[in-house]
């Protein structure tokens, strides 16, 4: 009878483990955000329904809680709403993804979503779960050129730039009164100043070969494409105006 007894509380000391495992008061859970570095260098969380400028790319990250003694799959979804319509653009599997986004325009969003589903390493536990989806749109394109600038070196005004928005590429060559060609330059090559939500690209410093060109009016050509596919083919003016007026009547 002893050794039934000791059994059984054996038994039920095992049960009671058991059922200690089986029965946990936390769950898995993730709060999934979205960053990207920005003009400045540093990472900047993306804002539910904000726009940014093309082209962006952004880290998501599920940052899951209470996942001890949980194996957890995660499901991320990546679409784009073009037009009131909803298309799949990719499905990742991993804790954190990546993905570069290059379409923008007013009739272009995107939404990312996270779902996930955990089991427990030794119980019999098993769920479901998801996070807040993650909105947000990037801008439509725009170029604006300058008609002049006064390569004199005062501080204001020293350097040709371009003002531009959301292009996927940028291409210029300006050229003097005889068609040559004084200087060119690509999205790759050229720097950029970033004000507000505008990108300008520094053309032209007003010399050609180490020396200032002289005053008058030179052309530029510019090609770009901007995020909502639209191509710019812009010829313009360039005046150089190093003297000041008093200058010029003296």
């Amino acid at each position: 009878m002893k050794r039934y007894i000791a059994l059984v509380l054996s038994f039920l000391v095992v049960l009671c483990s058991v059922r200690g495992q089986v029965t946990p008061d936390w769950y898995p859970s993730v709060s999934p955000v979205g960053m990207f570095v920005n003009y400045d260098g540093d990472e900047e969380e993306i804002e539910a329904g904000g726009s940014y400028d093309a082209p962006l790319t952004v880290t998501f990250m599920a940052n899951p809680t209470d996942t001890a003694e949980y194996e957890v799959l995660y499901e991320w979804g990546i679409y784009q709403v073009k037009n009131g319509a909803e298309r799949l653009l990719a499905m990742r599997n991993e804790e954190n993804t990546s993905f570069s986004f290059t379409e923008g325009g007013t009739d272009v969003t995107y939404r990312i979503t996270l779902e996930i589903t955990y089991r427990h390493r030794t119980a019999p536990i098993e769920g479901e779960g998801e996070g807040e989806a993650i909105t947000f749109s990037l801008r439509g394109s725009s170029i604006h050129l300058y008609n002049a600038f006064s390569p004199n070196g005062d501080g204001t005004n020293d350097l040709f730039r371009v003002k531009t928005q959301s292009l996927l590429s940028f291409r210029m060559k300006i050229f003097n009164r005889w068609g040559q060609e004084i200087v060119s330059g690509d999205h790759h090559t050229l720097s950029t100043i970033h004000e507000g939500d505008f990108t300008y690209y520094i053309c032209w410093d007003g010399t050609y070969h180490g020396r200032h060109v002289e005053d008058g009016v030179y052309f530029i050509l510019v090609e770009a494409e901007g995020s909502d596919g639209i191509k710019y083919v812009r010829r313009a003016d360039i005046n150089v105006l190093t003297r000041s007026r008093k200058e010029e009547k003296e």
